[in-house]
């Protein structure tokens, strides 16, 4: 009982609880980033460095937070074209938690972060709502046939396991191909109804977006609203390990949720998706 005390104490401060994960996705995606532009990175880091070792505690302003906002903004000014999109809503947070360390106000953190969940959700179920290729199931349908959706539990199925990698060796072979041959392939279904299947996936995973867009900007606080929001979570990373951008939402949902054994299951979330990521098991 005592640990579970100590666990409440800690749900109950979610805002510090939220900032310490961000914390911690932001290292793990700034250091798989390190590599690009190197040379600029290592001039804030080192100014960053020596600021936060020599006037952390002489300064009323967020150094460390400062120098990692600085680090994501150099990647989104140099790699704008290729940047992950979640870099964008990473940033946008980032933005929100910086502000938060001067104005001190939970209301305006509250807002900005259930705007943005709104918007980043919505523009996901329109962006998918006006992709004829998504709407007609021919998106699921392929990703299906390659394995790239519940890959982990294709291999309980040895033999949708074969045709599936069978179907992705097929679409390697015709990639290695000069295209003005014309030269094409018929993937095999690796399982029957697959075209059904695809469309169903397809309208359920927009009708669930458009929910849950719906619900965090009507009751953000409402236990229904979180638990239909952590299980759209749970449901995208069985399909696919997209785990940058769960993370993000894990934490969205923690600053937002009252609940707190919703608020355990967000933080739940969010280590394992950092563990992922870091293991590199899971895409950043």
């Amino acid at each position: 009982m005592k640990y579970w005390t100590d666990i409440k104490d800690k749900l109950n401060n979610n805002i510090e609880l939220a900032s310490q994960l961000l914390l911690l996705v932001l290292g793990a995606y700034i250091f798989i980033m390190a590599e690009k532009y190197s040379v600029w990175k290592v001039a804030v880091l080192f100014i960053g460095l020596f600021s936060w070792l020599f006037f952390r505690n002489k300064t009323k302003h967020p150094i460390l937070w400062i120098v990692l906002f600085a680090l994501l903004i150099l990647d989104l000014s140099l790699l704008y074209l290729r940047v992950a999109n979640h870099h964008f809503m990473l940033t946008l947070m980032m933005l929100s938690i910086l502000l938060y360390t001067y104005h001190k106000r939970n209301d305006i953190l509250f807002k900005n972060i259930q705007i943005l969940l709104v918007v980043v959700v919505m523009a996901s179920a329109f962006q998918k709502l006006m992709s004829s290729q998504f709407m007609s199931g021919d998106f699921y349908y392929y990703m299906f046939n390659r394995g790239a959706l519940f890959g982990v539990f294709l291999k309980l199925f040895p033999e949708s396991f074969m045709v599936a990698k069978t179907n992705v060796q097929s679409i390697i072979t015709l990639q290695t191909i000069d295209p003005n041959l014309g030269e094409s392939i018929v993937l095999k279904d690796i399982m029957p109804n697959l075209r059904s299947i695809s469309l169903i996936f397809t309208w359920t995973t927009l009708i669930v977006e458009f929910m849950v867009a719906i619900t965090v900007l009507w009751k953000p606080k409402s236990t229904w609203t979180h638990l239909l929001f952590a299980t759209m979570i749970i449901g995208i990373i069985c399909t696919r390990l997209e785990m940058g951008f769960m993370v993000l939402l894990a934490i969205c949902g923690l600053l937002l949720c009252d609940n707190l054994k919703l608020r355990l299951l967000y933080v739940l979330i969010a280590i394992g998706c950092i563990a992922l990521i870091v293991t590199k098991i899971g895409y950043h």
